[in-house]
């Protein structure tokens, strides 16, 4: 590709790439318009308000009309619009990321150098290539600024590396020179978690398994959600808080604010780097609090693993959960030794999820996708001297089917007698919600779950 240099940093190709950022391709007489505009907007701001985005709306479509007229560009109405609308995001917004950043099925969004095509991960796509490009280090920059801006963080060459939770729950890394040529990737947080009927839409796992998975959450049964790099870990997380008793008290602890769950009797902790309050700190605190159940967030340090051990051990919360980056059940197990854990404090588990992102390959397309499955549940064999655990239910890839092992009775007796049932019950119970949760729509779906288990629910 022929490398541009534009007067305003970015520049779309409408017939470029896999994926329309939905701006207009700007013609050289367009930006260089664009550039002169944004000079104007910048001097017009010092003495007017333009700090709401309503405001700087406003302002942007009174001013425009008056630029064109002063600068001697003729415009139709179709190009008035555009152009407005271009202006609006190149100084209100993060031109040309805006529309991309609204998109929902976007999950990841990556500049990784200048003049190339901006990368957008869309779900059950994958990687596309978007038609619209940086051309400049120093917007690049601008942009990354602009981002930061409200949190109070820079980028420069003296702090060239950047991290930060965004005002929306996105989380943005970028890097400058002299690391890299000039990178930033934005990893987009969901407004709205995943209802389970969404989760089951998705195919991710089955109504089977989230039957009984109601009966583990409901139960005090503590849980760790692993796998790897985006598998959805989180997002599962997110979901399955559903089948927890709306009523109950829990205590959210993260570096990163990504748990969102409609529970009103909730409190959420940030870690906090720069005053030197981990999660471990936190996850202690909240042995004080009388929580009815505790979220780790996601555990990474020996420190973290420590204090997990210790919320399970003490019994002050009636289910404890966290997720945990290993590609299996075995593997998490063994990571967590390794990080300090002793193998009789791992029993302290129940069960183990494994939500795995993979890659699959279609023959007659002879195209690439990533997908995202639950490939197992297991419960931890208490009484091995050896932590090992058991599978109860299982994915097969080939055939994309998801089965129950031998173990699933001796997983809902064990649930059974935290629950004071004995087998027969509780075989009832799981029968009955798995056929409740193959009929379930989207449509009030938490609220039709909480009163279907514990007969109420309440939005205050």
């Amino acid at each position: 590709m022929v490398k541009k240099m534009s007067k305003i940093g970015w520049y779309v190709i409408k017939k470029s790439g896999e994926y329309d950022c939905q701006l207009p391709q700007l013609s050289e007489e367009e930006q260089e318009f664009l550039a002169i505009f944004a000079d104007r907007f910048a001097e017009y701001s010092k003495i007017n308000d333009v700090s709401e985005t309503s405001k700087a709306k406003q302002a942007i479509e009174t001013l425009i009309k008056e630029v064109l007229e002063q600068e001697g560009f003729e415009t139709d109405s179709e190009q008035l619009d555009y152009l407005t609308k271009a202006a609006f995001y190149h100084i209100s917004g993060y031109a040309p990321l805006d529309n991309i950043i609204l998109d929902p099925n976007v999950e990841e969004i990556a500049i990784y150098g200048i003049n190339k095509p901006v990368m957008v991960y869309v779900r059950k796509k994958g990687w596309l290539r978007a038609n619209c490009f940086i051309d400049s280090l120093d917007y690049l920059i601008h942009l990354i600024n602009k981002m930061g801006r409200n949190l109070g963080r820079r980028i420069t060459t003296q702090s060239p590396r950047l991290n930060a939770i965004l005002s929306q729950g996105h989380r943005l890394h970028a890097s400058i020179p002299p690391i890299t040529e000039g990178e930033m990737t934005i990893r987009l947080h969901s407004s709205k978690p995943w209802s389970i009927a969404e989760i089951l839409k998705s195919g991710s796992t089955s109504a089977e398994i989230l039957g009984f998975l109601w009966l583990a959450f409901q139960s005090d049964s503590s849980i760790l959600v692993v796998g790897n790099t985006a598998s959805g870990k989180t997002t599962l997380l997110n979901s399955l808080f559903s089948f927890v008793p709306i009523n109950e008290r829990v205590i959210i602890i993260e570096d990163t604010p990504e748990i969102k769950i409609e529970h009103k009797h909730k409190l959420t902790m940030i870690a906090n780097e720069e005053l030197d309050i981990t999660i471990a700190d936190l996850v202690r605190d909240s042995l004080r609090m009388r929580p009815d159940r505790v979220i780790a967030g996601e555990i990474r340090t020996k420190e973290e693993v420590e204090a997990l051990i210790e919320t399970l051990l003490s019994g002050q919360a009636r289910g404890s959960y966290a997720t945990f980056h290993a590609q299996s059940a075995d593997e998490a197990l063994k990571r967590l030794e390794n990080l300090g854990a002793y193998k009789d404090d791992l029993k302290s588990i129940d069960f183990i999820i494994v939500q795995r992102r993979i890659s699959k390959y279609d023959k007659k397309t002879k195209k690439q996708q990533e997908i995202r499955k639950m490939i197992g549940v297991y419960m931890i064999d208490k009484d091995k001297q050896v932590p090992t655990p058991i599978p109860i239910f299982s994915y097969d890839i080939k055939n994309d089917k998801f089965q129950s092992t031998s173990a699933l009775k001796d997983a809902l007796d064990r649930i059974a007698t935290k629950l004071g049932l004995d087998y027969k019950s509780i075989f009832a119970i799981y029968k009955e919600r798995v056929k409740f949760l193959e009929k379930l729509d989207e449509k009030d779906c938490l609220k039709k779950i909480q009163q279907f288990a514990y007969g109420e629910y309440s939005e205050t």
